[in-house]
């Protein structure tokens, strides 16, 4: 099969969020860009899936009155969260950059709404003060029309996209990018000539060697693309980039998951395909593989993309205990009025679905061997191997009586005692999460640093894939991986057409 050869001022791999953004900008300069995309379509990108993207000081947010996600608040919050782990100065530069993001997705045809446009009325002004939520720009468009949106934008302004083709490595003449090889899926070779490649190739998620080496072995689930296997981050590291030091998940917040289920676990209308995957993130007694406490299951509840899945990366798999009334009261009630619906944000709009599912779906959980009844205590600790289950729920019930967790502060609300009479049900959980965080090491400008922190010329990366926006934990700020993503496809595209060659 021949080689096929083109030419690009420059190429962008990989059609997410900031590959797509950094495409668009650059066609609408009059550029001549080649957008590789290793899907059959913009669909199988996990921008396609996701709600939306953090925003700092757009057209839309001044549209809706919100001010507090501003870029002294933003910044402040993500640099002291951040703990030292990232680059200052390059969230300064993504942080100026989110406006234009913003509007530039707005020309390609996308519309938004705000967080507080989804909750209830009595509500609204609650969201669009918090710095949790108000940042978050909703996409509207989901799915496939969103991806036959992007797919218009970028053929309207003039992007060549080759859709199918993985880029796979880099040419280097003198230490600057000078061109890169691509392949097709039906094997054919790629050659393009060009003096920029920008990298955003969505993280590797599903490259199953790259997670076990980076994350401890741990079990986990992927629900983000397939594609997503780290090959921009293996094509800087052969041109001779550097990783940075930190690397992290962005994790499902909205249920739990196991690996003798599947992997990815909702249908159609995002929907868990088995109710029982619920109770992880309910707040409830979760234990390690040893039947004892550790860590505090309330932040499963409060923040789960933020802290509460992280634990599970040195734990591994997890169980949810429970007895058969609090089993039954999410089944007929839901989480959230069984509890009393206590003052739990993001249970009063995520967690009031009943799970009037569970009870038929129960039979599949305990066949493939992740849920479990027992009529004792004993019994579910024997057939998980818990050994110290029992004494656990002794000192928890002790707490739960006594209206504080002097373990590890869980609130009341969420303490409710583990009681004889109606059996008891466990649910062994593996971590999941949407994408990575982290990978290459760039400078302010998204240049890739080589390992004496000088760039390679010619090569940028963005995305998920840059090591220097992201620490270890996802940032407390809904959509914080979307927008700094979208941001960073402005930045390249600037910093791209800023390179003399």
């Amino acid at each position: 099969m021949s080689k096929k050869v083109y030419e690009a001022y420059a190429v962008v791999v990989g059609g997410g969020a900031a590959g797509s953004v950094a495409a668009y900008k650059l066609a609408k300069e009059g550029k001549n860009v080649i957008l590789l995309e290793k899907g059959s379509s913009f669909r199988s990108s996990n921008f396609a899936r996701l709600s939306g993207f953090m925003g700092c000081e757009t057209d839309f947010q001044k549209t809706k009155g919100i001010t507090i996600a501003n870029k002294k608040n933003l910044y402040n919050r993500m640099t002291s969260w951040a703990k030292g782990q990232i680059n200052p100065k390059l969230i300064n530069v993504l942080l100026d950059s989110s406006a234009e993001a913003e509007r530039i997705l707005t020309d390609m045809g996308f519309t938004f709404s705000a967080y507080a446009d989804w909750v209830d009325m009595e509500n609204k002004e609650k969201y669009l003060n918090d710095m949790m939520w108000s940042p978050l720009h909703l996409i509207n468009e989901y799915g496939k029309d969103r991806a036959e949106v992007l797919e218009k934008a970028l053929k309207r302004v003039g992007v060549n996209i080759m859709f199918g083709c993985s880029g796979k490595e880099l040419i280097l003449e003198d230490g600057r990018v000078v061109g890169i090889k691509a392949a097709t899926k039906s094997g054919g070779e790629v050659e393009i000539k060009t003096t920029a490649v920008f990298l955003a190739t969505g993280g590797f998620g599903n490259n199953k060697e790259m997670m076990k080496e980076l994350f401890k072995g741990a079990p986990f689930c992927n629900l983000g693309s397939p594609n997503n296997t780290g090959d921009g981050i293996k094509m800087a590291a052969a041109a001779g980039g550097i990783l940075d030091t930190s690397f992290g998940l962005t994790c499902n917040e909205v249920c739990g998951a196991s690996l003798k289920h599947r992997e990815y676990m909702f249908d159609k209308d995002f929907r868990m395909d088995n109710d029982n995957l619920g109770f992880a993130t309910y707040g409830g007694l979760m234990v390690d593989s040893e039947g004892e406490r550790f860590f505090n299951e309330e932040l499963m509840a409060t923040i789960p993309l933020a802290t509460g899945a992280y634990p599970t990366v040195n734990i591994g798999n997890v169980y949810v205990v429970m007895d058969g009334e609090y089993y039954d009261g999410c089944c007929e009630e839901g989480i959230y009025k069984y509890l009393g619906e206590p003052d739990w944000d993001f249970g009063s709009h995520m967690f009031v679905p009943v799970l009037d599912k569970a009870k038929e779906q129960f039979a599949q959980a305990e066949q493939e061997g992740w849920g479990f009844k027992a009529d004792t205590l004993s019994g579910i600790a024997e057939h998980f191997g818990l050994k110290n289950l029992e004494k656990t729920v002794a000192r928890y019930n002790e707490m739960c009586r006594n209206g504080e967790d002097t373990e590890h502060f869980k609130s009341p609300m969420f303490m409710r005692e583990i009681k004889e009479g109606k059996g008891y049900y466990a649910f062994e959980y593996a971590g999941s999460y949407w994408c990575t965080l982290g990978g290459v090491k760039t400078d302010a400008k998204l240049r890739v640093l080589d390992v004496n922190k000088k760039p390679i010329t010619g090569v940028y990366a963005g995305g998920a894939e840059m090591g220097s926006a992201f620490g270890d934990t996802y940032y407390d700020i809904c959509a914080t991986c979307a927008g700094l993503s979208v941001a960073s496809g402005v930045v390249a595209a600037n910093s791209i057409m800023s390179y003399e060659r």
